[in-house]
């Protein structure tokens, strides 16, 4: 799926949104808008606000609050990397350096809380209520998860539930607020909001769980160096799905992962000793049929999402959130 092509297919209202983005972050400060300027011109996939956007239309007519809301999704997801770049110490993105690497760890750590606050003052001013609270218990829940995760991997125990909980606060969260707030924009009905929130918490965690996937697959050139999960002692779903298929060898692996020193990986930050281990790891996952059954688990949700989606009226949109539910489930990168 080429989400450049869809962002071309919304025409008028992606050039608003754009536009309603960089109004938000604009500042007279020189060193502010070269770094906004540097993060807008290396934007992502920016999958959040097309899903913002694709809801809108699938349950009314697209207004400005729509495009505040679509910002606004942009704007948090995009305020998490600054501060995960730094914590994760992140040098590469999306094939360019880092905004701590191009510019100073500082510097990104201050970018990000001006884009939530940024944020947040589109919320106050331009949104109501009920859409301020969305985004304000994602806010929380994108923390809680990431703490949460950070937690259990320092004792290397994350179980299938632990998982799915980290997955859901850290990654569906977001998309369920785009979701929910897309369809608040055109005032949709109590049942309208409650479907498009199906779709987004199942569509928020097989996008979570490709990712996971991805770094037992080295060969994919996805931006993730293979193992930086394990590095960090992050348990995640292929290596719980081996753990299923072989139980007896589940006490000795998790023995072995609480060798690893817990830190971020970088290409030249490993020692010997943990390369054995994380290939071990690996070879356990394949051996163990990890990565099938995780894509397995991870297609069940993709259909889960869409079937989420029935009862509204054949459209553009419901095709594309159709589309985008099986890209999350056959991406590459």
């Amino acid at each position: 799926m080429d989400l450049k092509l869809v962002h071309n297919e919304l025409g008028n209202d992606w050039t608003e949104y754009e536009r309603t983005l960089r109004d938000a972050l604009k500042h007279p400060n020189q060193l502010l808008t070269l770094i906004n300027n540097y993060i807008i011109s290396n934007a992502g996939k920016q999958l959040r606000p097309a899903l913002c956007i694709l809801v809108a239309k699938l349950c009314g007519n697209v207004t400005n609050i729509t495009y505040n809301c679509a910002a606004v999704c942009e704007i948090i997801h995009t305020a998490t990397l600054l501060h995960d770049d730094v914590a994760d110490n992140g040098n590469v993105r999306r094939g360019k350096p880092t905004v701590k690497a191009a510019f100073t760890p500082a510097a990104s750590v201050l970018t990000g809380d001006y884009w939530l606050a940024q944020a947040m003052h589109l919320l106050i001013e331009k949104c109501n209520t009920d859409i301020l609270s969305y985004f304000a218990q994602t806010i929380g829940e994108l923390s809680e998860g990431e703490i949460i995760q950070m937690d259990k991997a320092d004792k290397a125990d994350t179980t299938m539930d632990d998982y799915y909980d980290i997955i859901a606060r850290k990654t569906a969260s977001l998309f369920i607020a785009a979701a929910k707030s897309g369809a608040n924009s055109v005032n949709a009905d109590a049942e309208s909001i409650s479907k498009v929130a199906q779709y987004a918490y199942h569509l928020g965690l097989a996008f979570q769980m490709k990712d996971d996937i991805f770094d037992y697959s080295p060969n994919l050139e996805t931006g993730k160096i293979a193992g930086a999960d394990l590095k960090e002692r992050k348990i995640t779903l292929p290596l719980l799905c081996a753990f299923a298929n072989n139980p007896m060898a589940e006490k000795q692996i998790r023995e072995l992962i609480c060798e690893i020193e817990n830190s971020p990986l970088t290409q030249t930050q490993i020692s010997d000793k943990e390369k054995a281990i994380i290939n071990k790891i690996n070879e356990f996952v394949v051996e163990n049929n990890g990565i099938e059954d995780s894509q397995k688990i991870l297609e069940n949700h993709v259909a889960l999402a869409i079937e989420a989606l029935e009862g509204f009226k054949d459209c553009y949109a419901k095709k594309t959130l159709i589309r985008f539910a099986e890209y999350v489930g056959t991406r590459k990168v």
